[in-house]
């Protein structure tokens, strides 16, 4: 996967516009992180603004997931090509 900081199709597009008005809104402060994600049923864009890595990015949304689905189990797998767990 490769990371720009160009968008380079229409979600990505629209991703940066919504982050353009997260950060030009009059409550936005310095500091304040975002993940903006869209999602056509073809393929996803995904825009983040305040991280300092993607990784942060995704630990900070999974933390969200798992608090989104109180009372259930949240595991996460990372598959190799193969469909075996990788470390």
């Amino acid at each position: 996967m490769s990371m720009t900081n160009e968008p380079t199709d229409r979600l990505t597009r629209m991703c940066d516009a919504m982050l353009n008005a997260f950060t030009e809104h009059p409550e936005y402060l310095d500091g304040d992180k975002c993940i903006v994600f869209l999602d056509d049923r073809v393929m996803g864009g995904i825009v983040l603004s305040g991280y300092d890595d993607t990784n942060a990015a995704i630990a900070a949304l999974l933390l969200h997931l798992q608090a989104m689905i109180t009372g259930r189990d949240l595991d996460v797998v990372f598959l190799g090509d193969d469909g075996v767990g990788k470390l």
